[in-house]
């Protein structure tokens, strides 16, 4: 395994553990701002965190505090990215409204969805085939994931369906990064899509007439605002553009649907949710499956 690729596992691996911690931000943000006004600010809070990360960079490189650098395509980096953000913004403000209507365990379970879309999206618009063996590893993750939620499995409610149609816009997402960052500082891909998240956001909460502007309730949302714009957005976001962009595909969704693990590992230290043997099973199936993945991908 190269040295590039193994950055890109790293970086992929912190964006689930963050995102594990982003259901449990999402819940209580969602519930006191309400969904758009929550998603616009997480957004903003993002692109500030970004925009600082990209001109400590510039510092670092060529010695001043400058936005773009003089070998930038700006127009391409700021046309593929607002395009990505609008996909962006329909796959996170629908798994926001499903999280707030429906369990946790459940949310983190439908959303690893992911990991069936990606490679049957691919092989759909792209023609590239999945070997047996990853396709055998993509069932055993989701078989673990679902041991992990077992006790969460009950009927299909509003919040499942808007969970798992919000699965099927966070894949195209994936593969969007997979055409669109090559060519592009990741730094700036992300800041541009989450403008465009953003923007949308209020824009959606002005139109539904969601109180964005309440001081009271923005104070009871701060702390998930917090952590979902600078970890969950800022981030997160980032990491995952960046891993995308050493791993393939297929592997970085592997990789990412551990944040459904994660979700359960939180709710367990900060809920207090216990964790009973079938789950703790589905969580060593989930690792070792996505463990074995990488090893057989390099050999195979």
């Amino acid at each position: 395994m190269n040295n590039r690729r193994t950055e890109g596992i790293i970086f992929l691996l912190i964006t689930a553990i963050i995102w594990g911690g982003s259901f449990i931000s999402q819940l209580f943000g969602g519930s006191a701002i309400g969904s758009f006004s929550f998603n616009g600010y997480r957004c903003i809070l993002g692109c500030f965190t970004i925009a600082i990360i990209i001109l400590y960079d510039s510092k670092k490189r060529v010695g001043k505090l400058v936005f773009f650098r003089e070998d930038e395509d700006i127009i391409k980096t700021i046309k593929d990215s607002s395009w990505c953000g609008i996909t962006l913004f329909f796959a996170m403000i629908i798994q926001q409204l499903g999280v707030q209507r429906t369990d946790t365990a459940k949310a983190g379970l439908i959303t690893s969805l992911e990991v069936i879309c990606v490679p049957i999206l691919m092989l759909i618009f792209y023609k590239r085939r999945i070997k047996f063996i990853t396709w055998f590893f993509i069932l055993t993750t989701m078989f673990g994931i679902m041991l992990l939620s077992i006790n969460s499995l009950s009927g299909i409610n509003t919040g499942d369906i808007l969970v798992a149609i919000s699965s099927v816009l966070y894949s195209i997402t994936i593969i969007q990064v997979t055409k669109y960052v090559n060519g592009i500082d990741p730094l700036k891909f992300s800041f541009f899509r989450f403008v465009i998240v953003g923007i949308l956001g209020f824009v959606g909460a002005s139109l539904i007439k969601e109180d964005f502007t309440n001081v009271i309730k923005i104070k009871s949302a701060l702390p998930s605002i917090i952590y979902s714009g600078i970890l969950g957005s800022g981030v997160a976001y980032t990491f995952s553009i960046i891993g995308q962009h050493y791993c393939e595909p297929i592997i970085a969704t592997l990789i990412m649907s551990l944040e459904g693990i994660f979700a359960a590992i939180f709710g367990w230290i900060i809920l207090g949710q216990s964790l009973n043997i079938i789950q703790i099973f589905g969580i060593f199936v989930a690792f070792i499956s996505i463990a074995a993945v990488q090893i057989t991908d390099n050999i195979i």
